[in-house]
Parts: C-alpha cells; structure tokens; sequence
C-alpha cells in the first residue's frame, strides 16, 4: 500500500518541489493555525499538537522528534508576488 499523496496548488506554491515531510490530515489543520496566528490549537485533543519534525541530514526522512508532523509550510513561498 503506497502511502497518501497530496498535490498544493497555487500562485504561492513552490513549483517542482517535492516535500519529504512527512505530513497527513492533521497538517491541514496545522497549516490553518500556523498561516492565521490563531496562537492556539483548534483543538487540546487533536494530532496538530505535535511538534513540526526535525531532520537528520544524515537520514532526511526520519525526524529527531518523532512523533512529528509537518504543517505544508515548505509547499509555499509566499514572499513572493503571484503572477498577475
């Protein structure tokens, strides 16, 4: 069984990137809260608590901190104008 995949599509993506992050439904929610400010979490019992992972540069995709997950914040670069 191959693992879930998600595609970002916007003026603000990051294109041809591929995000070794490991992320799933919770990062949705994360990515809300972090994006807002909301300064909480949308929920005390949710997955979103959990920390963003931490890399090993020698195994990039096995996080210091497990249990981890990403917020999809590496998908974006929203510094940049989008094109008109």
């Amino acid at each position: 069984m191959s693992p879930p995949r998600s595609f970002a599509v916007s003026p603000f993506s990051t294109g041809g990137h591929v995000s070794h992050v490991y992320s799933e439904h919770s990062s949705f929610v994360k990515f809300i809260e972090r994006n807002w400010q909301l300064g909480e979490t949308l929920s005390g019992r949710s997955r979103d608590n959990l920390p963003d992972p931490v890399n090993d540069p020698a195994d990039p995709y096995v996080p210091h901190n497990m249990p981890a997950i990403g917020d999809l914040f590496d998908l974006f670069q929203f510094a940049q104008v989008p094109p008109s």
